[in-house]
């Protein structure tokens, strides 16, 4: 397009106000915006931002630098020798990334016309990547028509990227050259890059949503009786429960998640669950979220009997304990299988994994209603098991009167108890039919944090009675090799140890969790359980952060063994940043973990942040 005005027509109306009877009206509506700017005709150059605000602006517009870098990569390619860049702006009209030329980009790093430079009117006055941001549709400028005299040197012609699914004002692509030279294809250009960027954010939006599907479904089971809303990142209903509305009203206001939601990627990470449970306090709030990038956000509204089950604190059911992982799930389902047998049960794993709770799910599931009795056998005395009549063999009485109701007898370490223990013992379950599990409708389970059989080994433990409890044997493992369980614990225990009436269980940022989920958990289960009990009487937000951790999860030291593993690890992330120029992005991708994992892992070998970091 050719200059619709000469310079002497630019002079007169800076000098006199005179509109040039040939003006583009776009041009002279932004001339207008602009004139009392009285600074920017003098100006030799756009504003520029530092290195540190490109870094955090490109980290902010990553969806869009995703969607549109191989499109500018491949425009860069064509432009090659033409006399023409391709600059990829946010809406701010800071350039972002840019393209093209190499000639051509020299130049007009001269005006700032490259990284960095900040292009919106009100910073330089008309051209035509703030004109486009201001109008939303696409604009040519060519030479004098730009307001400020030094960019006159200029032809260029800029596109809106609006987002497909909202409208939302994403940046825009701009291609530029020299004034006077040939930029006919500019607008056309500029418009296709545009849309095929367009193209590919729909095409991200929609795989986006069906992630956010995904994730709802392979979570069903833990809120089959809850009220549940799925939100996009544009605060767009994926999926809601018929009386979400309804319910919503109890715990807070939805409407204001939906606005903050839509600000997702603009929120800090630690800031994501506080920001969203500040409008529905009482509601329970996750971020969706993959390769550390957040999707959308699932709000669950407690259903009232669930609420009351967790508030009155009884076990969980195999149901609920399978969700912790596959090997979780197969250990539920062999337990299934066992809880349709009498046959007795052995369940070994560490200190505090969870063998009581298996043990009483197990109760549950296939003695439903009947008397569930938990013995730590270390406590045991062969006068307590003796069956005289004076009082002192009232647990054999108990004990019997469990089994013979077809109840559950739990003994917890059976290798702790006196060998003469262990012999009444044997020989009162033998009375009651145990050792046949056709004759009863009784079921013993057996709990040992150690290997039961090793026991036996070192004469620990009668044979007898080892082989009369190894009916059938489950292993549970520790809470270390299962880190899909630890925040649902988590949240279980908030959810019981919350204060009443006063706010909602404790929410932990995304930061807090992760560390959470990567500690070594030497006492398993019931060390979380305790973690969680205290946090819930000391916070006085209801909102856990990294640093309210203790010490030794938020950086545990490393035992001697260990050291050698730290030390490989943090040498991989040093070569793998150097590697990459200290790009976060491509670095946690190399490394196979999310991006907010490795900002983790910097935190934890002490690794500074990379300066100047553009992934």
């Amino acid at each position: 397009m050719a200059e619709s005005i000469q310079k002497e027509d630019w002079e007169r109306f800076r000098a006199l106000g005179k509109v040039p009877k040939s003006i583009r009206e776009v041009v002279l509506q932004s001339w207008r915006r602009t004139e009392t700017r009285r600074e920017i005709p003098s100006l030799k150059r756009a504003p520029r931002v530092t290195s540190h605000e490109l870094e955090a602006l490109r980290e902010r517009s990553s969806m869009l630098r995703a969607s549109a870098n191989s499109v500018l990569n491949r425009a860069g390619t064509l432009l090659l020798d033409t006399g023409s860049i391709v600059l990829m702006c946010d809406a701010n009209g800071i350039v972002l990334d840019a393209d093209g030329d190499r000639a051509v980009l020299e130049r007009a790093s001269e005006n700032h016309l490259h990284l960095g430079g900040r292009w919106n009117e009100d910073a330089i006055g008309t051209n035509a990547i703030g004109t486009a941001l201001h109008l939303r549709r696409p604009v040519q400028i060519d030479g004098v028509e730009h307001f400020c005299e030094e960019i006159q040197r200029w032809s260029c012609a800029a596109t809106p990227v609006l987002h497909p699914v909202n409208g939302a004002l994403m940046g825009v692509v701009d291609i530029s050259g020299p004034a006077g030279s040939n930029q006919r294809h500019a607008a056309l250009v500029s418009a296709s890059l545009a849309a095929e960027i367009g193209g590919r954010l729909r095409e991200e939006a929609e795989e986006e949503r069906q992630k956010l599907v995904a994730t709802l479904l392979a979570t069903r089971r833990y809120w089959s009786d809850d009220e549940v809303l799925l939100l996009d990142r544009f605060g767009g209903e994926v999926f809601a429960t018929e009386l979400f509305p309804d319910r919503a009203p109890e715990f807070g206001d939805v409407g204001a998640v939906r606005d903050r939601v839509r600000n997702l990627r603009e929120i800090p990470p630690e800031r994501l669950v506080d920001a969203l449970a500040e409008a529905m306090p009482a509601a329970e709030i996750e971020i969706v979220e993959d390769g550390g990038s957040a999707l959308g956000a699932m709000i669950v509204l407690p259903s009232r009997r669930r609420r009351r089950r967790t508030q009155d604190g009884p076990g969980l059911g195999l149901d609920w304990i399978s969700g912790g992982g596959p090997e979780m799930e197969r250990l539920c389902e062999r337990a299934a299988r066992l809880g349709a047998t009498h046959l007795p049960v052995l369940i070994e794993g560490e200190t505090g994994v969870g063998k009581e709770l298996l043990a009483r799910a197990i109760a549950r599931a296939a003695h439903a209603g009947r008397p569930f009795e938990m013995v730590y056998c270390g406590e045991l005395t062969a006068d307590r098991l003796r069956e005289e009549d004076d009082g002192a063999g009232r647990i054999a009485r108990l004990l019997r009167s469990v089994l013979r109701s077809g109840g559950v007898l739990c003994l917890d370490e059976p290798a702790a108890a006196a060998p003469d223990v262990q012999s009444l013992l044997f020989h009162l379950l033998k009375a009651e039919g145990i050792s046949h599990a056709h004759e009863t409708q009784a079921r013993v389970i057996a709990l040992s944090g150690t290997d039961l059989h090793a026991a036996l080994q070192a004469g620990q433990i009668r044979s007898d009675l080892y082989f009369m409890l190894n009916g059938a044997r489950l292993h549970v493992p520790p809470l270390r090799e299962r880190p899909a369980d630890i925040r649902r614990l988590a949240r279980h225990f908030a959810e019981q140890f919350h204060a009443k009436g006063n706010r909602g269980p404790l929410r932990f940022t995304p930061p807090a969790m992760e560390r959470l989920q990567v500690h070594d958990w030497p006492g398993n289960v019931r060390q979380l359980r305790n973690l969680v009990e205290q946090l819930s009487a000391l916070s006085m937000t209801g909102l856990i952060e990294l640093g309210d951790l203790p010490p030794e999860i938020v950086a545990p030291p490393a035992a001697s063994g260990e050291a050698s593993l730290r030390a490989s690890e943090k040498q991989r992330i040093l070569d793998v940043l150097n590697e990459t120029g200290g790009n976060l992005t491509a670095s946690a991708h190399a490394l196979g973990i999310a991006r907010s994992t490795l900002y983790l892992k910097l935190h934890t070998h002490g690794i500074q942040r990379p300066a100047g970091n553009a992934g």
